[in-house]
């Protein structure tokens, strides 16, 4: 593979794109409590719970010409598949579409692992392939005969199998594992073993490659073929899973007279290339955890490449739909591109560029603007399932809070219910005015400053992060502008850290920032506070704005000594000034154990001071806050 290939699957296989395949594989499958894998392995399967795909599967994204095959061949433009990034998005969405529709309509684990008639591993096998082969003409089938949008996809599938100019099944290891495992046998079992792969790839091609010309058997097998054909032809379309594998069942029952009684393995990698894989359906797979699974009963009408009768059919996957697929992955292929190559950067400014007190001039601010790491998607999506009836029960009161009903005045008017006498002298004598009823939505901006001290450690800042999470969740589906700032000060240097976890008007995605919160090291509040002044009104042009600060304790820097009194009547001079010139500033103490010392403390700070002395509440005591502002 080149760099230049390597470069793109490396940037396609960002977590961006893989929420973006679970979230489509979690919708198909009607199941959210899937999960969705990219590895470099060859490899497509799933349990029934979990997904793996590979987008780099035979390096067919990068290997154009069995691309310009596979399009020529399904009457493409070249333009879809002459980008790399769509031919990933293709590759990985058809693999996807593949695996979910087993989820929906595939018995899981598979039966021919427990099959009594198969009292050795080569019978096993073979009875999986058999299954293997059927169950996936099915799940084609029931992809065409019942969604939309989903066959451009599995034609592509299925015939870039027959294109690709590196295939390859599993890994170097077990590749070599399987040639250990191979035995010496003699002619006449050699011989057997050769007309059973025969058959199974007469029947592959017969079910899974139609568009293709047939294999013809040989004298020997063609009996077995003619007598198998309607069976497996029926069973590849019948709506229940155990009526499958009944079928797959009398297949396998028509060759048994085939299959030598030795303890053989089968020498089936040519046809595990045809097939895509087999692990969804190996009989000696399994997943940890791996539950029990009855696939759905569903009636098809006609296959990916046939009708019901096996006559091939014309009509193909609108070309509008290929450009409009084309045109979503763009923008998804922009928005990845720019998580990516954003870096977090650091602002630095420092206390003599405030008006604040000279006991902060000699010390520096980091700003952080941190990178968004999408691995704290699944941390963050706890909190958030967690407490989601919690989340709709606030917005349903804010919405009424916002929805509330005001009286305002209108003038201009001819006739109305008071006279405004500087318009007396409107020669049209427009000088009435009338008190009409609307709705008033709030301008306020709002900046939560957590306290991220070493003494926050523990149910503190995990009390902190979870309101914060809620209250953003709550905040963003109201409209309403906000931050949220956590800040500490380094113990014995001259500078302060306030890291941005989420900004003012910030992308969807940054939100996974406050999963990054932690606590450590002392706090230095006044400064924190100075600069969040200047923030908001840098950042927002509000009415209203209003600083909410969580805190567990006094401010204290051990670099300079700025511990109480002086830190104390510091901090609350700077509250002071910072609240005559127009932002509201609310404290919110910390005390989970019960007591009162922490609120005693900061009421010497905070003229508007509630006190936490239960942390369970803290998420509520904030929206309960702002709900009253509003």
């Amino acid at each position: 593979m080149k760099k230049e290939a390597k470069e793109a699957l490396k940037q396609f296989q960002c977590d961006y794109i893989r929420i973006l395949e679970e979230t489509f594989a979690q919708t198909l499958s009607e199941n959210e409590q899937v999960r969705l894998f990219f590895i470099n392995e060859n490899q497509a399967f799933t349990d029934g719970r979990n997904i793996v795909v590979d987008p780099a599967s035979d390096e067919l994204f990068c290997d154009q010409p069995a691309l310009q095959k596979t399009g020529a061949f399904l009457h493409w433009p070249a333009v879809v598949l002459g980008d790399m990034w769509n031919a990933l998005r293709i590759i990985t969405r058809a693999q996807t579409i593949h695996e979910c529709l087993h989820v929906l309509y595939t018995d899981f684990p598979p039966k021919a692992a427990s099959e009594p008639i198969c009292d050795t591993r080569l019978k096993k096998k073979i009875l999986a392939h058999i299954d293997n082969i059927i169950e996936d003409a099915y799940i084609e089938a029931v992809g065409c005969s019942v969604y939309d949008n989903m066959e451009f996809y599995l034609r592509f599938g299925r015939v870039s199998q027959l294109f690709a100019s590196h295939p390859s099944v599993g890994t170097a290891a077990q590749s070599l594992k399987d040639e250990k495992q191979k035995t010496e046998i003699n002619p006449t079992v050699k011989h057997q073993m050769e007309l059973v792969m025969e058959f199974l790839n007469v029947m592959c091609t017969d079910l899974l490659y139609p568009m293709i010309e047939p294999d013809i058997p040989s004298d020997e097998l063609k009996p077995y073929v003619e007598q198998a054909k309607p069976l497996y032809m029926q069973g590849s379309m019948a709506p229940s899973p155990d009526e499958r594998y009944s079928f797959s069942k009398q297949v396998f029952e028509i060759i048994l007279p085939l299959i030598p009684e030795i303890e053989a393995d089968l020498e089936d990698e040519k046809l595990k290339l045809r097939i895509g894989g087999e692990k969804t359906h190996d009989a000696f797979s399994s997943s940890i955890g791996t539950e029990s699974h009855k696939g759905r009963t569903q009636q098809v009408s006609i296959r990916l490449f046939t009708d019901a009768e096996g006559n091939k059919r014309d009509d193909l996957p609108s070309l509008d739909q290929v450009m409009a697929t084309l045109a979503q992955f763009a923008k998804d292929k922009q928005v990845a591109l720019s998580i990516l190559l954003v870096e977090g950067q650091t602002v630095i400014t420092h206390g003599s560029d405030y008006d604040c007190s000279s006991l902060h001039k000699g010390i520096k601010i980091n700003e952080l603007h941190p990178k968004v790491n999408l691995q704290f998607r699944r941390a963050y999506m706890n909190i958030y399932n967690k407490y989601r009836l919690n989340i709709n029960s606030y917005n349903g009161r804010f919405a009424q809070i916002l929805k509330a009903q005001v009286s305002y005045r209108e003038d201009r008017y001819q006739f109305g219910s008071g006279i405004l006498s500087t318009r007396l002298g409107d020669p049209q004598k427009r000088y009435w005015y009338r008190n009409v009823n609307g709705i008033d939505v709030p301008e306020l901006a709002i900046l939560l400053l957590i306290d991220g001290s070493g003494s926050m450690y523990g149910m503190r800042q995990k009390s902190a992060m979870t309101s914060a999470v809620i209250l953003h969740e709550v905040l963003k589906q109201q409209g309403i502008l906000h931050a949220i700032v956590e800040h500490r000060a380094e113990f014995t240097d001259p500078e302060i850290d306030v890291n941005i976890l989420v900004n003012f008007n910030a992308r969807e995605e940054e939100k996974y920032n406050l999963m990054q919160s932690c606590a450590g090291g002392d706090n230095r509040d006044a400064l924190a506070l100075y600069w969040a002044e200047r923030y908001i009104h840098k950042q927002s042009h509000a009415d209203s704005r209003l600083i909410i600060v969580i805190s567990d304790g006094v401010p204290a820097h051990d670099y300079d000594d700025y511990y109480p009194p002086v830190s104390t009547k510091d901090t609350a001079n700077a509250v002071r000034t910072i609240m005559k010139r127009g932002t509201d500033i609310i404290g919110i103490s910390l005390d989970d154990d019960g007591s009162y010392e922490c609120y005693d403390q900061l009421k010497e700070i905070y003229p508007n001071l509630i006190a936490c002395n239960d942390l369970s509440r803290l998420t509520g005591q904030l929206l309960g806050l702002i709900a009253k502002l509003l």
